[in-house]
């Protein structure tokens, strides 16, 4: 008797688990009512997720409940093409109608349709685009809490697409810039009054499309971040800056600087990786009379190590230095020349800091030590 009992259940069991596997594989088939149960137990990030799974799955996850009375603090869409507005307009109307703070959109370049929603009742603070096709934007709307925009990749219909979408931004801080073979604007015209930081990578090289070439920019305390192919053309954007970090990836002997003044340079960090950069070093000197705070290295992470530095062409005067700061000094007779150049006429210097990872370095530093200084109040820190 006790066999068949035993017998029994084990039955039982062996059919529990066949209806189980009916189940799971037929869960689509589940009544809403249940499928909403098992959902208002995920994270919002999976409930979301699954509306990718099937047709069926498409639009439950809008009524999970805890998802619809749930704020949404931040949104990242990677999309392939095959995505279309009408699969994301709804997700990012819901999300904007729950306090959207933060969306990345990123996809390969097809053409895509932000929804007015979220330009009317949008909170959002940072807007992340990338590889998008960015269509014009709707008449009568604005930004009004956005304070990071970045553009990498970006196609815009034309010169003025670019222009009214930042002019919708009235609290803009930070704004990202890089362009691509998608790049399509041929002047990018950045008017941005509250622009705080603005870092431009113009590295495109022969991928850009003919004609892309040019920046103007006018934004008062503005501080600048440029990776650039192009070290001349480029400056004239960049005169009423008083921020300013630049390097250049490429060499460009056929260039020559322009007559370009920098009236308001308060601070710059110059990445000392080729001929050009070290011609340009000597140039800012002599035309940013109220330059305060100078910081070179010589290797950036796209730069190589192998740059023939040329003969010093010394400035004319040093500007009103306190802050002078050298990181990979590497005591060449170029580098010791200019190091010496400033040490002796820096009138103004307050301290001079020296950075290497030399074996040679403590003989080096004895050599700068040994230099007059133009200021007595100068602290001389090596490291």
């Amino acid at each position: 008797m006790a066999n068949e009992n035993v017998s029994q259940i084990s039955s039982s069991r062996i059919i529990y688990q066949e209806n189980m596997e009916n189940k799971i594989q037929t869960i689509s088939e589940l009544p809403d009512k249940v499928l909403l149960k098992i959902l208002s137990l995920l994270p919002s990030k999976d409930v979301v997720a699954t509306s990718v799974l099937s047709k069926r799955w498409l639009s439950l996850w809008k009524d999970v409940k805890t998802f619809r009375s749930s704020s949404v603090e931040s949104m990242h869409l990677k999309l392939n093409p095959f995505f279309t507005n009408k699969h994301i307009k709804p997700l990012l109307n819901m999300a904007v109608a729950r306090s959207l703070r933060e969306l990345r959109v990123e996809m390969v370049c097809n053409s895509f349709e932000l929804p007015k929603s979220f330009y009317i009742f949008s909170q959002l603070k940072t807007v992340i685009l990338e590889k998008v096709s960015l269509e014009d934007v709707p008449p009568d709307v604005h930004l009004p809490c956005l304070k990071r925009l970045h553009l990498i990749s970006v196609k815009f219909s034309g010169d003025e697409s670019v222009k009214t979408l930042l002019s919708l931004c009235p609290l803009l801080q930070d704004l990202v810039v890089k362009r691509s073979s998608l790049t399509n604007v041929m002047i990018f015209r950045i008017d941005v009054p509250t622009l705080r930081t603005l870092s431009i990578d113009n590295t495109s090289g022969k991928t850009r499309p003919k004609g892309v070439h040019g920046f103007v920019i006018n934004t008062p305390s503005l501080s600048v971040n440029v990776v650039f192919d192009n070290p001349y053309k480029f400056l004239g954007s960049l005169a009423t800056t008083q921020y300013l970090s630049l390097c250049s990836v490429t060499s460009h002997t056929a260039y020559r600087p322009t007559c370009t003044s920098f009236l308001y340079l308060d601070h710059l960090e110059l990445c000392l990786c080729s001929a050009e950069q070290w011609n340009l070093f000597t140039r800012i000197l002599n035309y940013a009379p109220r330059l305060r705070v100078l910081q070179l290295k010589l290797y950036h992470k796209q730069c190589g190590k192998d740059t023939k530095i040329p003969v010093l062409n010394k400035p004319n005067f040093v500007p009103q230095l306190e802050i002078f700061e050298w990181r990979q000094y590497n005591g060449t007779k170029q580098e010791r020349e200019a190091a010496k150049y400033i040490l002796a006429n820096a009138s103004h210097l307050k301290k001079a800091s020296f950075y290497s990872e030399s074996e040679e370095k403590y003989g080096m530093f004895k050599e700068l030590e040994c230099v007059v200084r133009g200021s007595k109040t100068c602290q001389l820190v090596f490291e």
